[in-house]
């Protein structure tokens, strides 16, 4: 068990996917705040070199040594005294030395016992540290999502000035002929300013949301990044409900460690158990005295008498902490099934609702932006009506984004409640 979740530990993430539209190109990438990169290669170089990541590995390793203290017996003891004789009648000598050794010996189960005890910490030394890692590629993964649509607001907002820069040369063209006042080249180059500003405010969101990737990342030698939409992963997970839930049923590293708690305190309780038997401890001896000269020896047994002490506050408290664990396990076994079944409806809503979108808004608002661009070139329409149909047209794309968004937060959360990211089990 130790050993699979060793390999949970180092395995590369299987991530959320998210819908995507072949309308919103990406920025050329001078314009990038840093290399582009995949979720999947953002998640294996975080489980490979991130700083995080090693210390929460080397959490294991030190539980480890407890195992091989538990093994050890204990140290024996070694007593030197003398006697000297102050006045009187010697009993036996003038002077005489003294030395003995003592031996505790461990022989009724008290050392299996320990061991026992101490590997079932180390496992939940392991659990928790699996644990600590899902939850840290769960606030990744979100990091990544948001990093991706604030560069999709970019390359949006982008194509946008695009458009008006092409709007502009139509007004400027009609300007020139006289068909029209330069009234329409003031709010051309009015809204132009007013996208211009908010595509940099988008820029600088983009630059806090990959800040934030970069801090969560906690890898030295990574200084910049850019995430796109593109190269966030597809969802991998079953395509029902019910599948989903058994999945996390089976791999929620919480339940897992509630479970280990369970194991670990019952362990606890039987070390304490087997501790509270008596220990015995052979000694042996010799006493050497002079005037007169002799040597004795000595040997023996002593066995301490658990009458009072026989670690009942112990074995009571470690058979609590497992009720308590086990009552932990209970819950978490609900709260998966409502977790997973309420992502898996997010999940749902969401995409109905950008299929839905793309069918019936966006081919209807493109419709209308190139009739208003015909009939504006006819001198049919006004500038008035031939921005309404371009502010249509923006706030459906900006609307289809949103959605977007919210199904690759769905996933991303439905991955999580089923723990496919980002230490997918193989």
């Amino acid at each position: 068990m130790s050993r699979r979740i060793g390999r949970w530990i180092v395995a590369a993430a299987m991530c959320a996917s998210t819908w995507h539209s072949p309308a919103f190109a990406q920025l050329p990438e001078s314009e990038h705040s840093g290399p582009s990169m995949s979720e999947g290669q953002l998640f294996e170089r975080w489980l490979r070199s991130s700083a995080e990541v090693a210390a929460l590995r080397a959490q294991v390793g030190s539980a480890r040594f407890d195992v091989i203290t538990a093994e050890l017996l204990p140290n024996p003891e070694l007593m030197v005294g003398g006697a000297l004789l102050a006045s009187g009648a010697p009993p036996d000598g003038k002077s005489g030395v003294e030395a003995q050794l003592t031996v505790p010996l461990p022989v009724f189960g008290q050392l299996s016992a320990r061991r026992r005890a101490a590997e079932a910490q180390v496992s939940v030394v392991e659990t928790g540290v699996l644990a600590a890692l899902w939850e840290r590629a769960s606030d990744l993964q979100a990091a990544m999502v948001e990093a991706a649509f604030a560069d999709a607001r970019v390359t949006m907002l982008d194509q946008n000035l695009d458009e008006l820069a092409r709007l502009r040369r139509i007004v400027e063209t009609r300007t020139q002929a006289g068909a029209n006042s330069s009234y329409d080249v003031l709010r051309v180059t009015t809204s132009e300013t007013t996208v211009r500003a908010a595509t940099r405010t988008a820029i600088t969101d983009r630059t806090q949301a990959e800040s934030r990737l970069l801090a969560l990342m906690a890898e030295p030698t990574l200084t910049r990044v850019h995430v796109t939409r593109e190269g966030l992963g597809a969802f991998r997970g079953p395509p029902d409900e019910a599948s989903l839930v058994k999945l996390a049923l089976e791999r929620r590293p919480d339940l897992e460690l509630a479970r280990r708690n369970v194991l670990a305190s019952t362990r606890s309780a039987e070390r304490w158990r087997k501790d509270a038997r008596p220990t015995p401890s052979v000694f042996a001896g010799a006493y050497a005295v002079q005037g007169p000269y002799g040597v004795q020896v000595t040997a023996g047994v002593t066995m301490p008498l658990p009458i009072f002490d026989r670690n009942q506050g112990q074995v009571g408290r470690a058979l609590s902490e497992a009720h308590a664990s086990e009552l932990m396990g209970e819950a978490l076994t609900v709260r998966i099934k409502t977790e997973v079944q309420g992502a898996w409806r997010a999940r749902e809503a969401a995409r109905t609702a950008l299929l839905e979108y793309r069918e019936a808004a966006l081919p209807a608002a493109v419709e209308m932006l190139r009739r208003a661009e015909v009939s504006y070139q006819a001198m049919k329409f006004s500038i008035a009506d031939l921005f309404d149909a371009y502010r249509t047209m923006w706030d459906a794309r900006s609307q289809e984004l949103e959605l977007e968004r919210q199904m690759a937060v769905a996933e991303a959360n439905l991955e999580r409640a089923a723990v496919l990211v980002p230490l997918g089990r193989r």
